[in-house]
C-alpha cells in the first residue's frame, strides 16, 4: 500500500481512528488516576567508631581497619534479613501502627563499600514509611550495643540517617505517551482491519 492510499484510506477512516485513539488516551487517565501507588524508603548506615585508639607503629593497620569494616558490613546486611530481627521489628511496627505490618514489603540491604550500607524497603504509605525507618533505625542501634556491650573503645559504630522515603508511580506524562502510541497504532490497525473485511466481502460479492 502507498502512502497515499494509505493517507486517503485513514482520511476517510478518522472517525473510527479518533474513537480508538480517544478510547487509549482515556483509558490511559483512569489507569494513571487509579494505579497503586506505593513508597520506597531508602536508609544510609555508615560504620564509624566508638573512639580512635590507631597503631601509628603498624602501616597496615588501615587496611585491617577497613576489612573489619567490611565484614561488619556484611553482619548488618545478614541482619536486615534474618528472621528474628524482622520479627522485632514487625512487633515494635504494629504496636505504632495498629497491626498494619502488611503495609511494609521488600525490605533489602546492601552493602555499597566497606563502611556503607544501604538499607531499602517498599511502604503503601508515607506515614508508614517513616515509622518504620525509626524502627528499624533504632533496632539497629540495639543490636549493635549488643555487640558493644562490655567492651572497649575502637568498636564499631552506626551513623544511620532519617529515612528518606519517595513515592513511586508512573509519570503522567509518560502514560499519556504511552496511551496514545498505543491508540495510534491500534487505530491504524483498526482502520486497516475494517479496509480488509470490506474489500474481502466485496471479493465475494462479485
Amino acid at each position: 500500500m502507498e502512502l497515499n492510499e494509505f493517507l486517503r484510506l485513514l482520511k476517510n477512516n478518522l472517525g473510527i481512528f479518533l474513537v480508538v485513539l480517544l478510547f487509549f488516551v482515556l483509558g490511559g487517565l483512569v489507569f494513571y488516576q487509579y494505579q497503586a501507588r506505593f513508597y520506597i524508603g531508602t536508609i544510609a548506615v555508615n560504620i564509624s567508631r566508638e573512639g580512635k585508639n590507631e597503631n601509628r607503629d603498624y602501616q597496615y593497620d588501615q587496611f585491617y581497619r577497613l576489612q573489619a569494616d567490611e565484614k561488619f558490613g556484611q553482619n548488618i546486611v545478614n541482619w536486615v534479613s534474618d528472621r528474628g530481627f524482622l520479627e522485632d521489628n514487625r512487633k515494635d511496627f504494629n504496636q505504632k501502627k495498629s497491626g498494619e505490618w502488611q503495609a511494609i514489603s521488600k525490605i533489602k540491604a546492601i552493602q555499597l563499600s566497606s563502611n556503607y550500607i544501604k538499607i531499602t524497603f517498599q511502604a503503601k504509605d508515607s506515614q508508614s514509611a517513616d515509622v518504620f525507618g525509626e524502627i528499624l533505625k533504632e533496632n539497629l542501634k540495639k543490636q549493635n550495643k549488643k555487640i558493644n556491650f562490655n567492651k572497649s573503645q575502637n568498636w564499631f559504630k552506626l551513623v544511620i540517617d532519617k529515612a528518606c522515603v519517595n513515592q513511586k508511580d508512573l509519570n503522567i506524562y509518560f502514560v499519556f505517551a504511552l496511551a496514545s502510541a498505543l491508540g495510534i497504532f491500534f487505530g491504524i490497525l483498526t482502520v486497516l482491519l475494517i479496509d480488509y473485511f470490506n474489500y474481502y466481502k466485496n471479493e465475494n460479492r462479485n
